[in-house]
């Protein structure tokens, strides 16, 4: 008998993750990385979690057992006030589903509703984290271009008519990242929040919104969540974590969405991995009842404020006038770089020779052969992380970066 293994379809097709993969390259001594999202280590509350850890002491027969997969009681008493405050509405219990990081939330939901050949509507550019989710349930994708104020949403439409034309069916949900996205930084205007919540109502097509930075303001005024706008319409799923705002390897989110999905992926995920850690979940728990969660999101946002504007003054400061365009993110990690005449890959190749990493713009994108309607790519778009990099880092990656170009 032949020993080889015989993939399925889907895992013969996969690729590495572009963001997963270039962790190998900023290992390598001497790198300076702008590539990963990364929070700053050095201002995770690592004090404050430890003294947290003696919840184990008080409740560690239940700590250290199995839990709920819905989430931890106590955790859930502490996101429920947090997520009425921050959508603006009652929110009910049946509505909350903790899980282990949000691309589990978001891995759930693409198990509930895309089969294999369904298409999903994305914003050009988006979070490779999420394409490479929706990879794994076989979906298509039908990519609707941005600006700074986020996605085009009047061009949404037209990207379902194109889909229903090719396919015979609708789109099956909708990705966004309204708040500071993930690659571009744009923050969706208000007015386009209300209009992509419309025609999620119409057309009855779930939009999943993943809201990892939409705490992290550093100017101007907020903008309400989707969630908010929509006012408890079923079509909106809203996605949190605590992944960028408390630490990422606590692997705490939730969602938010109406109970009969939020069941759903409350049964899917009983195949997965049965529940997030309660180990966890009581220290973000704890940690959020002590009151730490507002000291530390003050402390943050000046903290990544400050950083931003490193990155700012570096890159005016080394990269050769006209050579790179950027526009100042009000909030988020990134900076969305616009390259003239050059091609980010090629780019990358010198930088990595330069001991500089980024993330080039292709990376954000759909691969042209797994989109309905048209193709949009990023050859001349670079990303670039400035939370994870210190000041001295930040100058000196900027100057190598501008010997690459």
């Amino acid at each position: 008998m032949d020993p080889t293994l015989v993939l399925s379809r889907i895992a013969a097709q996969m690729k590495p993750s572009p963001i997963r993969e270039l962790f190998k390259l900023t290992a390598q001594p001497g790198m300076i990385s702008f590539a990963g999202g990364l929070p700053d280590p050095a201002i995770f509350p690592v004090a404050e979690l430890a003294g947290c850890a003696e919840t184990l002491s008080r409740d560690g027969s239940a700590v250290l057992q199995y839990g709920a997969s819905e989430g931890y009681g106590p955790l859930r008493e502490v996101l429920l006030p947090m997520m009425r405050a921050r959508l603006g509405r009652d929110v009910r219990g049946e509505e909350l589903l903790v899980t282990s990081g949000s691309q589990q939330a978001l891995d759930l939901v693409a198990r509930a509703l895309v089969d294999p050949g369904d298409v999903v509507v994305v914003e050009a550019p988006t979070y490779p984290g999420a394409l490479h989710t929706l990879r794994n349930v076989g979906a298509r994708f039908a990519a609707v271009p941005c600006d700074a104020e986020g996605m085009r949403v009047e061009l949404l439409g037209a990207a379902v008519a194109r889909c229903e034309a090719e396919t015979g069916k609708r789109p099956k949900l909708v990705y966004s990242i309204p708040d500071f996205s993930n690659p571009s930084g744009a923050c969706m205007s208000l007015e386009r929040r209300k209009r992509l919540a419309a025609i999620a109502e119409e057309l009855h097509v779930l939009v999943v919104e993943d809201d990892p930075y939409g705490l992290l303001r550093y100017k101007g005024a907020s903008i309400p969540p989707l969630a908010s706008v929509a006012a408890g319409s079923p079509w909106v799923l809203y996605l949190s974590s605590f992944s960028k705002v408390l630490a990422p390897g606590l692997r705490v989110a939730w969602a938010v969405g109406a109970p009969e999905l939020v069941r759903a992926m409350v049964v899917l995920r009983q195949g997965v991995d049965l529940c997030t850690p309660n180990v966890t979940q009581s220290l973000a728990a704890e940690y959020c009842r002590r009151g730490h969660l507002e000291r530390h999101l003050a402390r943050i946002v000046g903290h990544y404020a400050r950083k931003r504007d490193d990155m700012a003054r570096s890159l005016s400061a080394e990269i050769p006038k006209g050579a790179l365009e950027w526009d100042e993110p009000e909030g988020g990690f990134f900076f969305w770089l616009r390259l003239r005449d050059r091609d980010s890959g090629e780019l990358f190749k010198r930088a990595i020779a330069e001991k500089v990493a980024f993330l080039p713009g292709n990376a954000f994108y759909p691969d042209p052969g797994e989109q309905v309607g048209e193709v949009q790519q990023g050859t001349a778009r670079a990303r670039l992380c400035f939370t994870f990099a210190d000041a001295t880092q930040t100058t000196e990656g900027c100057r190598r970066l501008a010997r690459a170009l």
